[in-house]
């Protein structure tokens, strides 16, 4: 295993322990505030506006002389 990836791992395991550490409430506000942000990505995904430009007809359209 890889250096980087051991520490990826202790660091990974480190926060898990501090997420367990956290009183009930806490956590309850962590989840809320995920809940808030999922929202607001589906939002931005669902009224996004895409603008699209026509493409330029080569050779198929009126040419000058």
């Amino acid at each position: 295993m890889s250096p980087l990836f051991q520490k990826t791992l202790e660091r990974k395991s480190a926060r898990r322990q501090r997420l367990m550490a956290l009183p009930y409430p806490e956590k309850v506000r962590i989840v809320e505030q995920m809940r808030a942000a999922a929202r607001e990505i589906r939002l931005a995904e669902v009224g996004s506006l895409v603008l699209r430009e026509e493409s330029p007809s080569y050779g198929g359209g009126n040419t000058a002389p």
